[in-house]
């Protein structure tokens, strides 16, 4: 039988000192090293990156599978009903507001950016040795994207929501870490313990790393946004001004905490989203968006699990190392975060509803996304409306992409709305992101309580404060590539949660089916 879970009415969680201290350091230590040492840490790490990638990058892909199964079976399986907190648990948010912060909190400006442009890559350089700008490549073009975005993404996000969440609200431990997850393995006192603060502190730093990343990618196209709107240059000094906006958001929300902040910035993300898809459609190629979404629904149906085991190991054209051996390494990194944020909002949820909701939402929304803008830019290409491709590589993704919107009637509101979007995507993840890392360098963290408000804000201010660096040091490829390579040993431990969490759901067998037995009925 699980613990009995209080709910403590206390407004903010204590601090770890030992991790929070030992995380804020190392993280501010690594980071000025890879500052300092940039070249030589770049060509350090790359070789440590090409070898987690090439030689071992099969392990990724059966991970990856593996934990799509588990989330599946999780979903339909005898344990299907079972709840976060017990049968008698109450949900905490709404759906749509429970979708808009898991989804919010894992896709940022990123997805607006490479909606719009990935199609481009698989277009000139595809994979199974199909010709460039071929039709065959421009159908796999269209559909890879949907793939690497899609339920496998999804499902690696959403595997840890299970093991951390039913470590706190089901058997009671007053902490939600990456480390709590592992007790079933590595027992209570090693989970406290240096191997404890060494599983969290992966977390932090490979999170710190994915979020830069995600933040140094996307930010360009939304100061080449703002640009346009007040008709300037762009400039560094933009580049910097907008950086400063988005943290002061982020920072805000955070600080504000998870139903003030977060819950109201996600709300907000999703229906200025809806507006942005509904404008470039209406006004787009409509039916050209159409006919080949449901043209690539096919190929990826009939191309599915060859692109999840595509190694290509005898024509060695690197395509699944490249890209996706890469995606599911940059997803493995920010796991652990997404799963303590959708287990904290999961209160009061079914196995089956976070696991569904996650995949099936999460793939479904940014399908959206490819289906109108990514269709938008190649339709352009394709009729010669705006040469994508070339833009793309003789002036950046950023001219490319807001170029292929300006071609658009009523630009100048569509730049309004990508805007708000661009800054609000950039908040709602960051500050979703320190809300998890604050999580985790907190101790006794019980009920519905928060971590203390300077805890939050120290870590938005560091995300914000990586991200100025990745901009200002040439993209920081080093703590790009740091991050990716922490999630190799984040692989493991996610693998020790799962056995961990498996244990708990044979102990508590007994307990756990009745319910699931009475809804079934």
């Amino acid at each position: 039988m699980p613990k009995t879970l209080e709910i403590s009415k206390q407004a903010e969680a204590p601090v770890d000192k030992l991790l929070f201290g030992i995380a804020a350091s190392l993280t501010a230590v690594l980071v000025i090293v890879m500052i300092v040492f940039d070249k030589s840490m770049s060509v350090v790490l790359q070789k440590i990156f090409d070898f987690t990638t090439n030689q071992i990058g099969w392990t990724y892909i059966w991970t990856a599978a593996l934990v799509t199964a588990v989330i599946l079976w999780l979903s339909f399986g005898k344990y299907k009903g079972v709840k976060f907190g017990g049968p008698d648990a109450v949900k905490e948010f709404k759906t749509f507001s429970w979708l808009a912060m898991f989804f919010c909190s894992g896709i940022g400006t990123s997805l607006l950016v490479w909606a719009s442009k990935e199609w481009a890559y698989y277009y000139v350089s595809p994979p199974f040795g199909i010709a460039a700008r071929s039709i065959e490549a421009g159908e796999l073009a269209s559909a890879y994207p949907l793939f690497h975005w899609g339920f496998i993404g999804w499902a690696i996000y959403a595997i840890m929501a299970f093991p951390i969440g039913y470590a706190y609200w089901n058997k009671g431990y007053n902490s939600m870490r990456f480390s709590t997850s592992c007790i079933g393995v590595i027992g209570e006192k090693k989970a406290k313990g240096p191997l404890g603060k060494f599983i969290d502190f992966l977390l932090i730093f490979g999170l710190l790393g994915a979020n830069a990343t995600s933040l140094g990618s996307g930010t360009p196209m939304l100061a080449e946004a703002c640009s346009r709107l007040i008709g300037i240059t762009r400039t560094p000094l933009v580049d910097l001004f907008v950086v400063l906006i988005w943290t002061g958001l982020f920072t805000t929300s955070v600080t504000l905490g998870l139903k003030k902040g977060i819950k109201v910035l996600s709300d907000i993300n999703i229906y200025l989203v809806i507006a942005l898809c509904s404008f470039v459609f209406f006004l787009g190629p409509s039916m050209f968006m159409i006919n080949n979404f449901t043209n690539s629904i096919g190929v990826l149906g009939r191309e599915f699990f060859k692109m999840t085991f595509y190694t290509d190991a005898i024509g060695k054209s690197m395509f699944p190392q490249w890209w996706t051996v890469f995606y599911w390494a940059w997803y493995f990194a920010y796991a652990p975060y997404m799963g303590i944020f959708i287990a904290r909002v999961s209160k009061g949820r079914t196995f089956r509803e976070v696991g569904l909701g996650v995949l099936v939402f999460g793939t479904l929304g940014c399908a959206l996304f490819f289906a109108i803008l990514g269709n938008n830019a190649l339709y352009n290409e394709m009729t010669g409306t705006f040469p994508f491709i070339e833009t793309l590589e003789k002036q950046g993704d950023a001219a490319a992409i807001l170029g292929s919107l300006m071609v658009l009637p009523f630009k100048q509101i569509l730049l309004v709305v990508l805007v708000f979007i661009g800054f609000i995507y950039s908040a709602t993840t960051i500050d979703s992101s320190a809300y998890c890392m604050a999580l985790t360098s907190s101790k006794d963290v019980k009920g519905e309580a928060e971590p203390k408000w300077w805890n939050r804000m120290f870590w938005a201010l560091m995300l914000g404060g990586v991200a100025v660096v990745v901009m200002k040091i040439g993209g920081l490829t080093a703590l790009k590539t740091a991050s990716l390579v922490v999630a190799f040993p984040i692989m493991i431990f996610i693998c020790v949660a799962l056995v961990s969490f498996k244990r708990w759901l044979d102990q508590d067998k007994p307990h756990l089916l009745v319910p699931s037995e009475k809804i079934d009925k």
